[in-house]
């Protein structure tokens, strides 16, 4: 263990040295310079080692003995190709075209055309024969000479004289030589392919201007004849005997009447109209009926009419306060309170408790919430005896209680409060909860009890 215990050597520690941030050379930009890398990165020699160069395609010039590649070539071959596709498969078109007419006899060419006029609209028909008979030279010289490209001649050197008199198709542009200077002087310009159409134009106008009419000695020498009518450009009308292209014949099924919302049959017709093959049921299509007009036959057959001397109790109707709705006053409550609906009498403004239980058994959120309110309120007037006693001789709150009962209301507001927090509608559950306190506010289990 002796070589393990040896003298404790201490090292010289030199001075620390100090830090010293990097000193960045200065640029004309601003911005450090791009480093250029002499190094090839691994990527591209994985690509120059996968691709050796003896199977690549070299193409030389022959100015020069330097390889094109093969991208160069492609893009020179592609355009001339295109145009030689482009123009064979314009002549086989044209050249299939041209086979089928000549094996089809004159019968029935005329009987394809009058298929076609037939099934064609009369607008698209004529769009298309106008585009055939504009493009019609055209298309019949590229077919016939698809190769044929028009060629420029190279210019030509023409000496003019200035000195003569210049003609009436150079004075547009040129300035008259002045009488006093007759000396002669001499210009050299180019011609184009313009002047050469101009010319020809000039000489083809010339040969078919038709010579003028000789005056008589008579005539002044200032007077100018008058042109021939065959100088004037006749224009062709068409003939009117002329057969127009055909028009096709579209078939249109027949259309029935408007149907009138004020009519006494408007239901029958709405149904023999639109549902023609389904059975009818008038009393589905009862809540679409109008409202019959005041004091009409209809208006009194309805269940809450004023003229009627006694009600069942199955007919009263509340507002949303719980308050009774005589059936005079039930028709005076205009439209706007929102308590109007399509009922056993939609002219009649309230909900009966029998409404009101089904609304309890919706799925829509709001009518249920609509629903526990008004009866909440209904059941705690009734235990406050503005309906009756709870006596056996008090038939209208005894009438009322048994419709609550008999639409199972209450099983219908223990349910909704017994939710569970979070599931359900909240609203929903806090309108039941409070249509459950008023009615155990209202104390109408104790009045049962009481008999009074």
């Amino acid at each position: 263990m002796d070589f393990l215990i040896a003298d404790i050597q201490e090292k010289e520690v030199a001075e620390p040295m100090v830090p010293s941030f990097p000193q960045l050379k200065s640029t004309a930009t601003g911005f450090p310079e791009h480093k250029k890398r002499s190094r090839v990165s691994a990527f591209k020699q994985k690509r120059q080692a996968s691709k050796p160069e003896e199977h690549k395609p070299k193409v030389t010039t022959t100015a020069s003995t330097a390889p094109l590649s093969a991208s160069s070539h492609d893009a020179q071959h592609s355009a001339p190709s295109t145009e030689n596709f482009k123009a064979s498969e314009q002549q086989s078109i044209d050249r299939e075209n041209n086979d089928k007419l000549s094996s089809m006899s004159p019968q029935e060419i005329e009987a394809a055309r009058q298929e076609l006029f037939n099934g064609l609209d009369p607008s698209v028909l004529e769009m298309l024969l106008k585009r055939a008979n504009l493009d019609e030279a055209a298309n019949a010289s590229a077919l016939d000479h698809p190769d044929a490209t028009p060629t420029l001649n190279p210019p030509e050197i023409r000496i003019e004289d200035t000195s003569a008199a210049p003609s009436s198709s150079t004075l547009d542009h040129k300035t008259a030589v002045d009488s006093t200077g007759s000396r002669s002087s001499k210009h050299v310009r180019f011609a184009s392919v313009v002047d050469e159409e101009e010319e020809d134009a000039k000489t083809v106008s010339e040969t078919n201007i038709p010579p003028p009419p000789q005056a008589s000695s008579g005539d002044s020498d200032n007077s100018t004849p008058k042109p021939s009518p065959a100088e004037h450009p006749t224009t062709t009308t068409p003939n009117a005997d002329t057969p127009s292209p055909p028009k096709p014949h579209w078939p249109h099924p027949p259309q029935p009447e408007d149907i009138d919302p004020h009519d006494p049959d408007f239901l029958q017709k709405l149904h023999s109209r639109y549902f023609p093959s389904l059975p009818a049921d008038p009393s589905k299509l009862a809540w679409m009926a109008p409202v019959p007009t005041p004091n009409s036959p209809a208006d009194q057959d309805s269940p809450y009419h004023p003229s009627q001397t006694s009600l069942p109790v199955s007919a009263l109707r509340f507002d949303f306060r719980g308050t009774l709705l005589p059936p005079r006053v039930s028709r005076a409550v205009p439209m706007t309170k929102g308590l109007h609906h399509h009922g056993e009498a939609p002219e009649a403004a309230g909900y009966t408790v029998r409404e009101l239980g089904r609304l309890c058994r919706s799925a829509v959120p709001g009518q249920r919430c609509v629903a526990y309110q008004t009866l909440g309120r209904v059941l705690y007037r009734l235990g406050r005896g503005q309906f009756g006693g709870a006596g056996p001789d008090d038939h209208m709150a005894r009438g009322l209680w048994a419709e609550v009962e008999e639409c199972a209301v209450l099983r219908s507001l223990y349910e909704e409060a017994g939710t569970e927090e979070g599931s359900g509608h909240r609203s929903a559950r806090i309108f039941a909860i409070e249509a459950i306190w008023l009615f155990e506010k209202g104390g109408w289990k104790e009045r049962l009890q009481k008999g009074r």
